[in-house]
């Protein structure tokens, strides 16, 4: 049984769920769990072809092409969800994208292009969905961060711009819980450990191997894990759950 599947099977029904990032294994297994509890589903993805994917295994989701870090196809987005729903009740940002550039080698567009996409966007559609759940009074946005955000970079799996970004990302959902508290809207991150997910597919079976020795739970986590978090973050179960980042890592930044 996956982590996800032992919420009720209409935690979600009525509700409008956007995911980002949505044809990757995360969003895809997001998307999903949303479903599969009574969502309507919005499945958001720069890569048009592997959204059709994703889409034909959810005949009833909605799949929108979907740049996060031009502010014109956010914009364009969210106003394809207001023409089909009318609502949003439900963010799961999970789009993002990750490199292992080493310090001295990168250069400032390979800082730009990761921060425009993991922070930058994060702002763009963060942005947009609150805007319509405050005035609707009520929704849930989880941001999905990264262990690299608390720990750094410059290992063999994140580099320092993948890490500043998602640092960024943390700094976010604090900063929006803090300037909208009290208006109904509940805002939370997630902060993925090591994971076997495309994010992560230049890696090597034997270093893959070796991570998942060095942790706690001795495996590598895996998108039901992510999806299972993300929905819990965005259920009645986690009400009084405002503000927080969620470590869902096997144990990685035990602190």
């Amino acid at each position: 049984m996956k982590p996800w599947q032992s919420f009720r099977p209409d935690e979600f029904a009525g509700r409008v769920a956007l995911v980002t990032g949505g044809a990757s294994r995360m969003g895809r297994e997001t998307a999903r769990a949303f479903a599969a509890h009574g969502a309507d589903v919005v499945l958001a993805d720069v890569d048009a072809a592997a959204l059709d994917r994703a889409a034909a295994e959810m005949p009833k989701a909605l799949p929108v092409v979907l740049d996060v870090s031009e502010p014109d196809s956010v914009a364009a987005a969210f106003e394809r969800i207001d023409a089909a729903y009318g609502r949003l009740d439900h963010l799961a940002h999970c789009a993002a994208v990750i490199a292992a550039t080493r310090f001295l080698e990168a250069d400032a567009a390979h800082w730009r292009r990761l921060l425009d996409v993991n922070l930058v966007g994060t702002f763009l559609v963060t942005q947009q969905a609150l805007r319509r759940m405050l005035d609707a009074g009520t929704g849930t946005i989880v941001l999905v961060a990264s262990d690299a955000g608390f720990r750094g970079g410059g290992g063999l799996i994140a580099d320092a711009p993948y890490a500043a970004g998602k640092a960024g990302v943390l700094s976010i959902v604090k900063s929006v819980a803090r300037e909208f508290a009290g208006r109904g809207v509940r805002i939370n991150g997630l902060a993925p450990g090591p994971s076997d997910t495309p994010l992560h597919t230049g890696i090597s079976a034997e270093l893959k191997e070796r991570i998942a020795a060095g942790l706690p739970m001795r495996r590598m986590g895996d998108p039901g894990d992510m999806a299972g978090a993300i929905l819990f973050l965005s259920s009645a179960a986690a009400s009084f759950v405002y503000g927080a980042t969620l470590d869902v890592d096997g144990g990685a930044m035990l602190r």
